[in-house]
């Protein structure tokens, strides 16, 4: 129960961390300042008159220029009782800065060093160095995670994101922000996956799908609806980076709540720390262990610390030519998955006329989505859950590349469809390395699948920022790729009732025989023997996990005479 409150919480500091930044750069309506003369109080000129008299109009829209104004003398212009500006007046740049609209916004940091017009381009560079930071650690944060266990990754990177994103909101120049944003980038995948991770080692195969994905439907989708208006109530970029990343510091508790993974432990051979915690976990459902087992568990431990697979490394994972595939394929998946969905996600600012109503309303598609997800991994499972979304939400997205932009009901529409297919297949892909990598590369696999998936994340902004040259350059490139994506996901295995492979022999072995077409929930038993682990309902999932660990390498008594033992 106390890991799936730490990951029900880690889901909601996900939220922030990931998506914080969009509204710390957000850009306000603005328009170039005008000249100190015409503010004179013997003028008598309104606000909106000077406006009016001083930045041209967009010939097609009728919207007021951004980045450009009149250049010629206003004194004579006003002394001369013009009724209007000359749109033959010639331009210019923004020479007296720039008039930001608050009235639906607030100051960020943006609108306070000015990154518009000539350099609307540091906001996405910011958010794609903080990609680049995910990129650079998540390998190596995956590596320790293996190496040094899971909790104490956990807690160092949420201790070292959140000290980097207070500091970001003391910031004053684009190099200290952005500096600052790479290293809260460097932890903030590690952070989410690694407890993921933990909670899933935990987890017997039959609530997989449902302690998975509760806490995302529930809790991220509380993070992504709230942080608008929080942001928004706090009417500060400073205040809202100190608030959302402090939160990250209540982890400092994690090591006297939360136990470490006992399949890392007894893949490293610390079964004593294995037994103990097993015990605890016996005790606190008022069962006990027989000595036998206990002596059991701690000769598979000492067996597993010799064993020269406890030290493997992402390089094992490529050297055997099933693992080889399914890695790949897994990289590849993830590469689509975050492109897509980050690009939905930030494109959510071009849609409608107030940025906190669309983040919201596409913010709140990932609870039905959720929902959805829990269901089809189910029915379908999860390799046909996982390629059917991405394809159908690729050709939403080239529709709404083929529709006008002034269509703008038809294109929420599609965009917030669009956004329901891809959350569903992020649900499932990011479940997805888990239980097809082996406990012994589980974390330093999937710390390199989200490194490369960072790639895409640091492309994602400049996808969007396409939508100036039009709306349909970003729709027409998420829309193919997840096409692509989608399609080559068939080659991974289902894993729908399934033990989780924790040796490299198992990673090579488990899932074979399936066809493309192969629905686990259609015909009878897996030839492995998964289905007879879905009617377990003694203990906890802790022992329920090592239970399986014990029947993959057949040094410890089966199910039944377990059963008997600890009745």
């Amino acid at each position: 129960m106390m890991l799936f409150m730490i990951n029900c919480y880690i889901n909601m500091i996900y939220a922030f961390v990931y998506f914080g930044q969009l509204f710390m750069t957000l850009t306000p309506p603005h328009w170039c300042a005008a000249p100190n003369e015409l503010f004179d109080s013997d003028l008598n000129l309104t606000l909106e008159q000077i406006k009016e008299l001083t930045v041209p109009k967009d010939e097609t829209t009728g919207k007021f220029a951004k980045c450009k104004m009149y250049q010629v003398n206003f004194t004579q212009v006003v002394g001369g009782n013009m009724s209007g500006p000359d749109p033959t007046w010639p331009n210019t740049t923004c020479i007296n800065g720039w008039t930001y609209d608050f009235s639906l916004y607030y100051p960020t940091i943006t609108s306070q060093l000015n990154w518009v017009c000539e350099e609307d381009w540091k906001p996405s560079l910011s958010q794609s160095l903080f990609f680049v930071g995910a990129f650079m650690a998540s390998p190596v944060l995956g590596w320790a995670s293996d190496r040094w266990g899971r909790l104490p990754i956990i807690v160092a990177t949420n201790v070292m994101g959140g000290a980097a994103g207070v500091a970001s909101a003391f910031t004053n120049s684009f190099v200290a922000f952005a500096s600052l944003r790479f290293l809260v980038g460097m932890t903030f995948d590690t952070h989410y996956t690694v407890v993921y991770i933990l909670l899933l080692e935990y987890v017997s195969s039959e609530y997989r799908t449902i302690m998975a994905n509760v806490p995302i439907m529930i809790f991220l989708t509380a993070g992504l609806c709230a942080m608008p208006w929080l942001a928004l109530y706090l009417h500060d970029w400073s205040t809202f980076a100190i608030v959302i990343h402090a939160l990250q510091f209540i982890s400092l508790s994690f090591p006297w709540v939360v136990p470490e993974s006992a399949r890392w432990l007894l893949s490293k051979g610390r079964s004593k720390e294995t037994v103990d915690i097993i015990t605890r976990a016996a005790h606190m459902n008022k069962k006990s262990l027989t000595p036998e087992l206990i002596r059991e568990l701690e000769e598979f431990g000492n067996k597993q610390k010799n064993a020269k697979n406890t030290q493997a490394t992402a390089l094992d994972l490529l050297k055997t030519p099933v693992l080889r595939l399914r890695f790949h394929v897994l990289c590849v998946m993830w590469l689509v998955i975050i492109l897509a969905y980050d690009g939905h996600v930030r494109n959510s600012e071009h849609i409608g006329s107030n940025v906190f109503v669309s983040f919201t309303l596409v913010g709140f598609v990932e609870l039905p989505a959720d929902f959805l997800t829990m269901v089809l991994v189910e029915k379908v499972g999860r390799r046909h859950t996982t390629s059917i979304t991405l394809v159908l939400s690729g050709v939403a997205c080239l529709v709404i590349a083929a529709i006008p932009e002034t269509y703008t009901t038809s294109i929420m529409a599609l965009a917030v469809t669009g956004r329901f297919l891809i959350t569903m297949s992020i649900n499932v892909g990011q479940q997805y390395p888990v239980e097809v990598l082996p406990t012994v590369a589980r974390g330093t696999g999937a710390g390199l699948i989200h490194t490369l998936g960072n790639l895409t994340g640091f492309i994602s902004p400049y996808v969007v920022y396409l939508s100036k040259i039009g709306h349909y350059l970003p729709y027409t490139i998420l829309g193919l790729v997840s096409i692509l994506g989608g399609s080559i996901c068939v080659l991974l295995p289902e894993t729908l009732n399934q033990i989780l492979p924790d040796t490299l022999e198992d990673g090579e072995t488990f899932f074979t025989g399936q066809g493309y077409c192969y629905n686990p929930c259609a015909g009878s038993r897996n030839e492995d023997g998964d289905r007879e682990l879905e009617h377990h309902t003694y203990i906890d999932s802790t022992f329920q996990a090592l239970i399986s660990t014990a029947e993959n390498t057949k040094r410890i008594p089966q199910e039944e005479e377990v059963r008997e033992r600890v009745a």
